[in-house]
């Protein structure tokens, strides 16, 4: 048998020297273990990493952002509003985090000055349930709140689970964040949470899609990294990564991805560490995977309007990233016997033509989509493809890149089609499905009818979120608590799209699949919970968004030009008000100077060649 030293240098003799490099960079003897720092220690890591993110240098470090419009295959316009909104997409959702991780931990050591988190400060009981809310989502955000659903559970941390924690903590072990290949500030908020909210020194192995993220990740991460806490990698292949995960100083993976990949890996791992449970194996792993996300469109009486708000959200949600995104819209679920179906379906087929459609870029998924609507079509289901127009003049789009509408009919009766329901789409496809209320009372559809239906995995996929939308003439959201209460989703958003359930967590929420969903489809664990308030409690986030006579916050059809994103950025990414209004107005007077000297025919012609 190996000794531990021994077993090391195997493993390191099969890594490239870059990933050799990168471990023992996190295993250096003088390194003090993460979770033996104080909390005030913590709490100046946190505080430094603001301040790089304060000075904006990462914003440009690589050209990250035009990288990331290539891989999305953009052209023109749609390639400047793609770097604006990413930059300040990455900036926001880091500031958001590390604020609320330092509120919380200044709040638990009883700093002077600190107030108890508002979050906290609102705390009511619903039969069973504990909820904490609602607060503001955003500024950028107003009408928009969200309230954290906690439900005493019975399932305590096991002693394996504790011991595994424990070991991520030791000095020499480490957590292995394997990067997401969708979206670029996910893989940066999976190492905060894992360093600073579970103290576990962290290698970042990157997606091969997007390498050149390590460049704004070394100066926004460089308070870590010069501590021996954070080192990060590109990938290599896909042996290399197993071979990575084997090393024994490896405690803890998280990922990004889908449920075959988190499943592989903790092969990988139940095959480097034999003497281990395949519990204990599990508990090594967190992840975040996808799901086949519903939204329901409960009955009543809807007005135009609001038909029409609640189609453009579906719409927007679908067709953003080309519908490669975890929380994308797949399934929307009416009542067969509501009086307004056919009205709605017109609606949304117009937002789905009227709203761009962007390339799919991500690999297999034009290919993956293509084989699920063929089988769809085989079946007998009827596919429509939504034909709209390029997202911009230079960015071309092809017949796999449209929305393809799936009628699935009603379960139970014949010709339904569950298909689109069972796997994760991850691509341009959306479904419609009719569920038979008959003997339901109109108030009883959500609760009755939907509630048990979307809760049993034979019938649908994952537990990430979904979105739910109700008209205003039906009452006040209060109604809905039983609703919210039985729907085992992570998060529930009320008349606003699912995706801002990952903006709560970075303000005190959760972000992960339901812990009653116990395949796991969707992920085990969650991020976020900076306050502490969930624990090994069953969880959700609920987003409430206004009246749906309130026009929607997103359209891709409209997206705001590239120098309000900038504007909002310079006001967002820095320490104070003022000196963000400084920023915004010298940006301003930059622009409007250089955009009045592009109408001068020799100065203009000058500068565009610049």
């Amino acid at each position: 048998t190996l000794n531990a030293a021994a077993k090391t240098a195997a493993a390191e003799s099969e890594l490239p020297s870059i990933y050799i490099e990168a471990l023992g960079h996190l295993l250096q003897d003088d390194t003090p273990p993460l979770a033996t720092l104080p909390d005030q220690d913590v709490i100046t890591i946190a505080k430094e990493i603001l301040q790089n993110i304060y000075t904006k240098e990462w914003s440009e470090a690589g050209q990250w952002a035009a990288e990331e419009a290539k891989l999305y295959k953009l052209g023109g316009s749609a390639a400047d509003v793609s770097m604006a909104m990413g930059k300040l997409v990455m900036g926001s959702a880091l500031i958001d985090y590390l604020r609320t991780f330092i509120e919380a931990i200044e709040y638990k050591l009883g700093v002077e000055g600190v107030k108890k988190p508002e979050l906290l400060t609102k705390k009511r009981n619903v039969g069973d349930d504990v909820v904490y809310g609602p607060v503001n989502m955003s500024a950028t955000l107003p009408g928009n709140t969200f309230q954290v659903w906690t439900t005493p559970s019975d399932n305590m941390e096991s002693e394996e689970e504790k011991d595994t924690e424990e070991s991520s903590n030791e000095l020499g072990k480490v957590a292995v964040v394997l990067g997401a290949g969708n979206q670029s500030m996910l893989t940066i908020i999976d190492v905060l949470d894992n360093v600073l909210r579970h103290r576990r020194p962290v290698i970042v192995k990157h997606h091969p899609l997007r390498p050149w993220l390590a460049a704004p990740y070394a100066i926004i991460l460089e308070p870590l990294a010069t501590r021996g806490y954070f080192s990060q990698c590109e990938d290599v292949s896909v042996d290399v990564t197993k071979t990575l995960l084997s090393h024994p100083a490896v405690k803890h993976v998280h990922i990004t991805g889908s449920f075959s990949t988190a499943k592989a890996v903790e092969d990988v791992l139940q095959k480097a560490n034999p003497t281990l449970s395949s519990s204990k194996v599990k508990s090594m792993v967190t992840s975040e995977l996808g799901c086949a996300t519903p939204q329901i469109i409960d009955d009543g009486d809807y007005t135009e309007l609001e038909l029409l708000h609640a189609a453009s959200m579906i719409a927007c949600g679908k067709k953003s990233n080309c519908g490669s995104n975890c929380l994308s819209p797949q399934v929307v679920v009416m009542s067969k016997q509501w009086k307004q179906k056919d009205l709605f379906r017109e609606k949304l087929l117009e937002e789905l033509k009227r709203q761009p459609t962007t390339p799919c870029y991500y690999p297999g998924s034009v290919d993956k989509n293509k084989s699920l609507v063929d089988g769809c079509k085989q079946f007998g289901s009827k596919c429509t493809t939504i034909v709209a127009p390029s997202v911009s003049e230079e960015t071309a789009v092809g017949e796999g890149d449209h929305v393809v509408l799936v009628e699935c009919g009603t379960p139970g009766e014949e010709g339904f089609n569950s298909q689109p329901l069972l796997v994760e789409a991850f691509g341009p496809t959306l479904s419609i499905i009719e569920l038979d209320s008959e003997q339901d009372e109109n108030e009883m559809f959500l609760a009755s009818v939907v509630v048990p239906f979307l809760n049993n995995k034979d019938n649908i996929f994952g537990s990430l979120s979904c979105s739910v939308f109700t008209p205003k003439s039906k009452g006040s959201y209060e109604r809905l608590e039983k609703v919210l209460s039985t729907l085992n989703y992570g998060t529930v958003a009320i008349n606003q799209m699912n995706l801002f359930g990952y903006t709560a967590s970075a303000k005190g929420g959760i972000w992960g699949g339901h812990s009653l969903e116990t395949l796991g489809q969707s992920g085990n664990g969650n991020i976020g919970d900076l306050f502490g308030i969930i624990g090994k409690n069953t969880a959700k986030v609920v987003v409430y968004g206004p009246s749906l006579e309130t026009k929607p916050p997103l359209d891709n059809a409209s997206p705001p030009p590239t120098v309000v994103l900038d504007i909002v950025r310079e006001f967002v990414c820095t320490d104070s008000i003022l000196k963000g209004m400084g920023n915004a107005l010298a940006l301003v007077i930059s622009r409007t100077f250089y955009g009045t000297l592009s109408y001068l025919p020799i100065v203009g012609r000058f500068v565009g060649s610049k």
